[in-house]
């Protein structure tokens, strides 16, 4: 059993997500260093498609995909209650296929740490690149390291949300191994209680990511070849550099398609 085959309740428990603030961030950054004029976007790993719903009542064509199937019927049911047009489909980070280009593309809530081996992360980043335009760009939202090689986390991962009658406790880190160095990955076995007027439904987990260092990202983004990294941010703040403080809790990488 997972949240992700429970989308409604995903939607709430992820609803702390100040989503027209990150919309505002994607907009800036896309005036910013966006060389084509293509206004298109493509949201990748678009879950409930919070965001791909809200860039679309800014006035945008935004299309996404996600690998669950659940998921993407409930971002169909969104986009259509508002009339936009978007097409979204199934589809995985390392291999999607998709018959047209965009001058911006977003992957968020850390996404590309789910991309596991260096082959997955260069064969992800050919394939947008495969699909935007030249001078297109390409949003990414990482884990900060700190979180996970020092004892100073920046993030709380113990959380309740509240929708309506819907309760949801939260904690996504609940028995979570340390780092495997050679590799990189980290696993851990989140646990969500939901409480839905009279229903109680708990829900555990396994979740199995990789933390990208940021030197790291930088030799892969240059070993792939076709992206310059143009921008880095420790959120979504305009102003906020990625660096070691308590304010710099994410890492926020612009790309820009060669």
């Amino acid at each position: 059993m997972s949240l992700y085959d429970y989308p409604e309740y995903y939607d709430v428990a992820f609803n702390y997500r100040d989503v027209d603030l990150e919309c505002d961030y994607i907009e800036k950054k896309v005036s910013l260093f966006c060389l084509c004029e293509n206004s298109a976007m493509l949201d990748i790993a678009c879950g409930t498609g919070a965001h791909l719903e809200q860039l679309g009542l800014r006035g945008y064509e935004v299309d996404g995909f996600d690998i669950s199937p659940k998921m993407v019927e409930f971002a169909k049911e969104k986009v259509d209650a508002q009339k936009l047009n978007s097409h979204i489909w199934i589809d995985n980070m390392v291999a999607f296929a998709c018959n047209r280009k965009y001058g911006a593309a977003i992957n968020l809530l850390t996404g590309f740490n789910y991309l596991l081996r260096n082959e997955d992360a260069l064969a992800h980043l050919d394939h947008v690149a495969d699909v935007l335009e030249s001078g297109g760009i390409y949003i990414l939202e990482l884990n900060h390291p700190r979180d996970f090689i020092t004892n100073r986390p920046s993030t709380t991962n113990v959380w309740i949300e509240s929708r309506g009658q819907i309760e949801i406790e939260v904690d996504w880190d609940r028995e979570r191994t340390d780092v495997d160095v050679l590799t990189q990955q980290v696993e851990s076995s989140p646990h969500i209680v939901v409480k839905d007027g009279e229903k109680i439904l708990s829900i555990d987990m396994c979740d199995k990511y990789r933390i990208y260092l940021y030197q790291e990202m930088r030799l892969l983004i240059q070993c792939n070849g076709r992206f310059e990294l143009v921008d880095s941010r420790g959120s979504f703040k305009l102003d906020n550099p990625l660096d070691n403080s308590r304010d710099s809790w994410r890492m926020v990488l612009v790309l820009r398609r060669k």
